[in-house]
């Protein structure tokens, strides 16, 4: 009986916690990576050209990702998506290259689901926050959080995903130059 007591308070606990994503200085959920490849003097234009033989390898599957090359500035913007679980995940990756370095900024996510779309937030809702959020019209607090927990686990699979987009990026441009 104690055993199943604090079982069920490290799950309480655990739908209860919130999972906070990365921001910028306006509040948005926001990564973003600095990098310098290992030959400084690797000029920007020939940087974005590996930067685009990476982007057709990494969106091959992905019909849907758009790209836009800006060649003035150096910038590659490509909005694409993550399907995680039933949902998608849209967002918006930039990348702004100089000489020897880049910068990749991801931006603009949008959770997508049976027709509705949602802004992602900083932070995942406690099930006392969807609570409130429903006034009171939903009674049954399991289903509260499992709701809480649901969300908080699409936010995990959200920071896992744009953290690896952002690590194939760096690996790809990074082991190029050696």
């Amino acid at each position: 009986m104690k055993y199943l007591l604090i079982l069920s308070l490290l799950v309480s606990v655990h739908a209860l916690a919130q999972l906070r994503l990365p921001t910028n200085e306006t509040g948005q959920v926001q990564y973003q990576e600095i990098v310098r490849v290992p030959n400084a003097k690797l000029p920007a234009r020939q940087l974005m050209g590996q930067l685009h033989d990476w982007a057709e390898f990494y969106y091959e599957s992905e019909p849907t990702a758009e790209q836009q090359y800006d060649p003035e500035h150096n910038i590659q913007f490509i909005k694409a998506s993550y399907a995680i679980d039933d949902q998608i995940v849209r967002y918006t990756l930039t990348v702004e290259a100089k000489f020897g370095r880049y910068r990749a900024t991801i931006t603009d996510l949008i959770a997508e689901s049976k027709g509705i779309s949602v802004p992602v937030r900083t932070t995942s809702s406690t099930a006392s926050e969807l609570e409130r959020a429903a006034d009171g019209k939903i009674t049954n607090r399991k289903l509260i959080e499992q709701a809480a927990q649901q969300q908080a686990d699409l936010y995990r699979q959200i920071d896992k995903s744009c953290r690896d987009t952002l690590a194939s990026l760096k690996q790809f441009l990074t082991t190029l130059q050696k």
